[in-house]
């Protein structure tokens, strides 16, 4: 995979400069944002810096195997750092703190943005934003490789996780030559495949299952061939789940035959979030995410409106 050089010297140069450095993963942390701050977080402590890790939510329980995950500290209480690394946010408000910082996104500051939404807009001065890599973490691990700068067993553990968890273990349509390529110069590096495997998807809580079990008695196919289920707060309630362990039902859904494309609608307080999924070629979800202010992948996308579930009953004579 080719990252931009003129981008990759400037941000060589600037990194050699800077010291305090925050890296920012976004809110509701999947494995991705979380493997691509601590893959840095580990290469900048190898060269002496004082490197920063934050995220406006608490790490996930699922993440505890990856090593230094308990260095996450929650929020950003002032801007006084030297340069700033921001990863797998494909917009602003994703960080959670596009209102409390907004000096952050104005470009002034040292900002590197890694990232690989399409949807994404460049708001960083330094802006790594390669929409066909397969996550986040492809990208830091490239950009760690052009510099030259060090790739430790615990970085090459955190970078792997993001592409696992990212491409599904290696089984969704975004598995191609570099992805593949990227993960053995990562196990090479020695990271701890089987860690990742066993916590991430073969490590399953009783609330989880309960959790899953309301989406799939929910599940339901309609006429046009969408495959849709919803999670109400009281589905949450009942089952004792927290909302990171709705993380991976959705491919589980979207694995129904003949489906266009699949949907769970999670009520979430005063907000119903969307995740949408498709295995069709002709198919872009993102863009149906788009008609209500999401975004994402061609065949991964998601969107967050306000308002509640209501279930609807229709009923007709049929002779």
């Amino acid at each position: 995979m080719k990252l931009d050089q003129n981008e990759i010297q400037k941000i060589g140069h600037t990194l050699k400069k800077a010291d305090r450095i925050l890296i920012v993963s976004h809110k509701s942390p999947d494995g991705d944002t979380v493997g691509s701050a601590l893959g840095l977080y580990h290469s900048f402590k190898a060269m002496g810096k004082s490197p920063t890790v934050t995220c406006i939510d608490s790490m996930p329980p699922e993440f505890s195997f990856m090593p230094s995950v308990d260095q996450y500290q929650l929020g950003m209480d002032h801007l006084n750092y030297d340069l700033f690394f921001i990863v797998d946010c494909g917009a602003t408000h994703l960080t959670g703190l596009n209102e409390s910082h907004p000096q952050l996104f104005d470009k002034t500051l040292e900002v590197v943005n890694i990232d690989h939404h399409p949807t994404n807009t460049h708001y960083g001065k330094y802006n790594l934003v390669v929409d066909k890599a397969a996550s986040a973490t492809m990208i830091v691990y490239q950009m760690l490789a052009d510099l030259q700068l060090p790739i430790s067993r615990q970085s090459a553990t955190c970078l792997l996780t993001g592409l696992y968890t990212d491409t599904g273990s290696f089984m969704h349509s975004n598995t191609n030559v570099d992805a593949l390529m990227i993960a053995a110069r990562l196990l090479a590096k020695g990271a701890d495949l089987r860690s990742i495997s066993k916590e991430i998807f073969n490590t399953t809580k009783i609330s989880t299952m309960r959790l899953w079990g309301r989406v799939l008695k929910n599940t339901y196919q309609t006429p046009e061939g969408v495959t849709m289920s919803v999670v109400s707060k009281k589905d949450f309630q009942e089952t004792g789940a927290d909302y990171s362990e709705m993380t991976g039902v959705v491919d589980y859904v979207n694995s129904v035959p003949n489906s266009k494309y699949s949907v769970i609608l999670t009520e979430r307080d005063d907000v119903v979030k969307g995740s949408l999924r498709t295995l069709k070629d002709d198919v872009d979800v993102s863009a149906i995410a788009s008609q209500y202010g999401g975004g994402g992948h061609v065949k991964a996308a998601g969107f967050a409106v306000k308002g509640r579930l209501e279930k609807e009953v229709r009923w007709k004579v049929v002779d």
